[in-house]
């Protein structure tokens, strides 16, 4: 030992010693690695990895999904009857602007909102419009409690299911169990509304959201209550909305 190592520090944990050690292992593992025939040919063959550019396309929205405005009913009010609501409140249902919102949300959940603007006059005897909003958010296939409008007596539990129609060379079948005949891309959302027996109204109903066939823009409505002859059906029109006609728009002269 010369008398300059002698000088220097010296380390009292063997760190370094450690450290060389690990770092002559790890050089003679490369070593051996690149020696090896057969690890080099498989690092050598790089598998390709597919590529597509409607990968990075942004996912269209559902079509039955949209804002749509009511403008067409057909025996609504025998409906609306049925649901317990009386006379002055099925005049002024009839009479209000009706907007439906349909979406399905990030995690799946399919969101409904009914914006019901009722015309009215306030005290002084100036028109008010005031709006009304219903949301519900369903999972398919899961029971949930809905929530419902003034005039509807029940307390429903409700499961939403989606049908998509797949037509094969001798019959129509569903991909769930539904009792009408499916026809080809007839796409369409069923809320199954069960009422809870507790209550003075216990009819239970159900919902059919569809796009008409001649026009997309059109949502049928279809609506179900009561049983066997005492069965009402109404059905509602709404149209669906573009985005600058939902933008209200101010005039100032």
């Amino acid at each position: 030992m010369t008398s300059q190592d002698s000088e220097m520090p010296q380390c009292l944990t063997g760190c370094a010693h450690t450290y060389k050690e690990a770092r002559e292992a790890q050089k003679e593992r490369e070593k051996e690695r690149n020696e090896d025939p057969d690890i080099m040919k498989s690092m050598n063959e790089r598998k390709p990895k597919s590529f597509c550019l409607s990968k990075l396309a942004v996912a269209l929205p559902d079509p039955l999904e949209g804002t749509f405005r009511q403008f067409q009913s057909h025996n609504y009010e025998k409906y609306l009857e049925m649901l317990g609501a009386g006379p002055m409140s099925i005049n002024m249902i009839i009479r209000a602007n009706m907007v439906l919102k349909i979406n399905q949300e990030i995690d799946k959940r399919w969101r409904f909102v009914y914006e019901t603007t009722i015309k009215a006059k306030s005290m002084r005897g100036f028109s008010t419009n005031t709006p009304k909003l219903v949301e519900n958010k369903f999972v398919l296939g899961e029971p949930t409690a809905e929530l419902l409008d003034d005039w509807d007596q029940r307390v429903l539990e409700s499961v939403l299911e989606f049908h998509e129609a797949v037509e094969t060379p001798t019959k129509a079948c569903c991909q769930v169990n539904c009792p009408a005949s499916c026809e080809e891309e007839h796409r369409r959302l069923v809320l199954q509304q069960t009422a809870s027996r507790d209550k003075k109204i216990t009819h239970d109903s159900t919902i059919v959201y569809e796009l008409e066939k001649e026009d997309p823009d059109v949502m049928v409505v279809t609506s179900r209550v009561g049983e066997e002859q005492e069965e009402v059906v109404a059905v509602r029109r709404f149209r669906r909305q573009k985005e600058e006609d939902s933008v209200r728009r101010i005039s100032v002269i």
